[in-house]
């Protein structure tokens, strides 16, 4: 009889964003059966709504939720432990808690934000000047943490940071899994082929995936777009996946792409369905990915699972995910133009003689390489973690 676990979230986030689609691929792993000797009796969230009252929100995130994740915990209720899926909703384990408390860390950039110096640019990695109520909720996020038995971080990068900010919480890491085998490419024949992506015009396409937060650097990127010859920037076409507002103001992502003269530039928002973002991979010849610090990094590994390559910056903790010796140095815009410029040269190559566009073939070698990451190895590692409690 395999040992309860009960999973608990906030507000339930689209399997689409990096923390929902982790919060997800770990529920179904347990419903499945796929983490030896554990399962999961239910999920212990509620649905977001976009018209919500903020007060009504902030009633739900502070006061019925957390009574409702007391309750649960209390009594007979044959649960053998409590993971809290995300460091953002570490208020809610409960004060004297009887049940071991394993809370995933997939950052810290919000609980203990800082500035970051990257050539001549000045980062800033969460948000600097919070308001006050968004003081006191991160005051009980690190309450919350310190309550917990176990923090499990998703890198390298952020275990060192647990371990700074919270050094009497035992901590690990277990790298983020990934369904790889879901990201196969299709047979470039087959009829549903890139349905979304028929209409893309013959151009070079370079894919963006990820918000507009100031450490994604997309006005790094575009100052080194726009600094290409005028041929070469006329022959690409951005797709930019992501919300493509600042959230703490400044100009728009698009609004950066006019300014910098990045001629081709499409924002697609961040509603992008699953299947339609997966067409955009395999129709681009490389995701750009320039960020300056991330907690895992699902896009490149996604995009390495589908066959397409990463220019990537060689920073925490998305450097952690690439083959040794491949990511650019973050400060160096000559070093990205170069880059782009061989994958652009590799498009031309390919594509000046045909009539029609020829979509890249992908890359199995990358595909081979995002394998190490595998769902089942993070199943396995979290069996583990769990036995250990």
């Amino acid at each position: 009889m395999p040992k309860q676990v009960l999973l608990v979230r906030g507000g339930a986030l689209s399997s689409n964003t990096g923390i929902g689609g982790a919060h997800h691929n770990l529920a179904t792993s347990l419903a499945e059966g796929e983490v030896s000797g554990w399962s999961t009796p239910e999920v212990c969230e509620y649905p977001l709504r976009r018209r919500m009252n903020p007060l009504s929100r902030l009633y739900k995130r502070w006061f019925s939720h957390p009574r409702k994740v007391d309750k649960k915990t209390r009594g007979e209720h044959g649960l053998t432990l409590l993971h809290i899926t995300d460091q953002e909703q570490a208020h809610l384990i409960p004060e004297n808690c009887s049940l071991p408390v394993v809370v995933t860390v997939h950052d810290l950039f919000h609980l203990y934000p800082q500035q970051i110096r990257i050539g001549d640019e000045t980062i800033d990695v969460g948000e600097q000047k919070p308001g006050w109520f968004r003081r006191k909720d991160l005051q009980k996020l690190r309450d919350g943490l310190s309550r917990a038995n176990l923090l499990v971080c998703d890198s390298q990068a952020t275990l060192s940071a647990c371990k700074q900010h919270f050094p009497a919480i035992k901590s690990v890491c277990v790298p983020l899994g990934l369904r790889v085998q879901s990201f196969t490419p299709v047979a470039q024949d087959s009829v549903d082929v890139l349905t979304p992506a028929r209409d893309f015009p013959k151009k070079c396409h370079l894919l963006i995936v990820g918000s507009h937060a100031p450490r994604k650097r997309l006005e790094f990127l575009c100052k080194v777009l726009g600094e290409l010859d005028e041929e070469v920037k006329n022959s690409i076409q951005i797709h930019h996946v992501g919300n493509e507002n600042c959230p703490y103001g400044g100009p728009s992502a698009s609004a950066y792409a006019r300014a910098h003269k990045v001629l081709n530039w499409t924002s697609h928002g961040g509603d992008v369905s699953s299947e339609a973002l997966m067409q955009m991979r395999f129709a681009s010849e490389a995701l750009l990915f320039p960020s300056a610090s991330e907690g895992f990094g699902y896009p490149p590994l996604e995009a390495m699972a589908s066959g397409t390559p990463v220019l990537c910056s060689n920073l925490p903790s998305h450097n952690e995910l690439m083959p040794d010796d491949t990511c650019l140095r973050p400060d160096d815009k000559e070093a990205w133009k170069e880059a782009i410029l061989s994958v652009h040269s590799n498009w031309k190559n390919r594509t000046k003689n045909d009539a029609e566009h020829s979509w890249p073939k992908p890359r199995s070698g990358l595909i081979e390489f995002a394998t190490r990451f595998d769902q089942s190895r993070f199943c396995a590692r979290m069996a583990e973690v769990y036995d250990s409690l």
